[in-house]
């Protein structure tokens, strides 16, 4: 009698340990997805605004420095037609002038030149920050255990691009 009891709660925990053991190691599928910040900034309505809002400063910085250039350019012309009749002071302080702004235009550039810097910086993390939302807010609502940046990934199927999703979402967004 006691060895049939031990035989039954023998088998019992076999069983018990055959049926559970397994299902405690399988857990859920992980859900992973990747994104492509370069693609849902070039393809978004937001994206494409800020591309468009830079590109508009830019001209327009670049057509002042046209128009400064034209100057330089005049100068340049009435001192080398002038020369022959100009004093020599004239011509040294016509030449100064000159010079003086070519210097202009050289810092104005860089200063153009880091204000579109900034304002790309800025305007861009922006974008960003509410795509990096976006994205967290889909990833809880869709039980995903992990969402990278696709930049880093060396490998992974087309299947887990959710770039086109967020998209569509940060479209609708704005």
């Amino acid at each position: 009698m006691r060895l049939i009891k031990v035989i039954f709660m023998s088998s019992l925990a076999f069983c018990l340990l055959a049926v559970g053991v397994p299902s405690g190691f399988c857990a859920d599928v992980a859900k992973i997805g990747t994104v492509n910040f370069q693609r849902i900034f070039e393809n978004s309505a937001a994206g494409k605004a800020v591309k468009a809002e830079i590109n508009a400063q830019g001209q327009r910085m670049e057509q002042d420095l046209k128009a400064k250039g034209e100057e330089i350019k005049a100068l340049e012309k009435r001192l080398s037609d002038d020369a022959g009749v100009m004093s020599k002071e004239a011509r040294e302080e016509q030449r100064w002038e000159y010079e003086r702004k070519i210097d202009e235009v050289k810092a104005l550039k860089k200063k153009y030149d880091r204000q579109i810097q900034e304002l790309q910086m800025q305007k861009v993390n922006s974008v960003r920050q509410e795509v990096l939302q976006l994205i967290q807010e889909y990833g809880k609502k869709e039980g995903y255990l992990l969402i990278v940046e696709d930049i880093n990934v060396v490998y992974a199927p087309k299947s887990l691009d959710l770039t086109d999703e967020i998209i569509k979402r940060y479209n609708a967004k704005k």
